[in-house]
């Protein structure tokens, strides 16, 4: 039985660049949540300057560490693997334990970050995270003022930022999935590009015997 691996390279490929792609976006819009508590936090009354010890924000930060890490790690796949200079497809095993190296830490990182934000979410409202604190009070009116509030002094944004809390965390599951897909298809990959040699011998030698 004849089997090709080239789709299944392709289809790594797919996979890995589809978890770059997401996780670029889970790190420019987590660390944007976060550059906005960070500035707001002191002087916007609905943050509570006074209690910043309500917040518990190592969530967020651990959802930009998590989409850094599985970036850095594509990049550094898809490099070896679409660069000719490497020549991955001859040797099918290095690009097995490369595919291996980066997916396998990726996929467990965002697992292990997925169940940490998880619990601190499930902490309020006791202890809040950006999420859930501006998923409560995006919709809330402040109380009618003869002065109104300056910009970046309101939770004006609340509603957005609540939104891309949500694709931060969903998002990383999604790529928690599609790493752990590139994992078993990884080994799929070997295991085809193995048989796949072993037939290309076996033709060659049936050749060399038959002239």
């Amino acid at each position: 039985m004849q089997i090709n691996p080239a789709p299944l390279h392709l289809a790594q490929s797919v996979l890995v660049g589809l978890s770059l792609a997401l996780s670029i976006a889970i790190l420019g819009t987590a660390a944007h949540t976060l550059a906005v508590f960070n500035k707001q936090q002191s002087s916007n009354p609905w943050w509570l300057p006074l209690w910043p010890q309500h917040f518990d924000v190592h969530g967020t930060k651990g959802l930009v560490g998590s989409a850094a890490t599985v970036t850095i790690l594509s990049i550094a796949f898809l490099v070896a693997a679409l660069v000719p200079k490497f020549n991955l497809l001859g040797r099918p095993t290095l690009r097995a334990l490369l595919g291996l190296g980066t997916a396998f830490p990726s996929a467990l990182i965002t697992l292990i970050t997925l169940i940490y934000a998880h619990i601190l979410n499930s902490d309020a409202p006791e202890i809040d995270t950006i999420q859930t604190w501006t998923c409560k009070y995006k919709g809330s009116s402040p109380l009618e003022q003869d002065i109104p509030l300056p910009k970046g002094m309101g939770n004006g944004n609340f509603g957005s930022l609540c939104q891309q809390s949500k694709f931060t965390l969903y998002g990383t599951l999604v790529v928690c999935l599609l790493t752990c897909g590139s994992v078993v298809l990884t080994f799929v990959t070997w295991l085809a590009s193995k048989w796949a040699g072993r037939q290309s011998r076996k033709e060659m030698e049936m050749a060399g015997q038959q002239s």
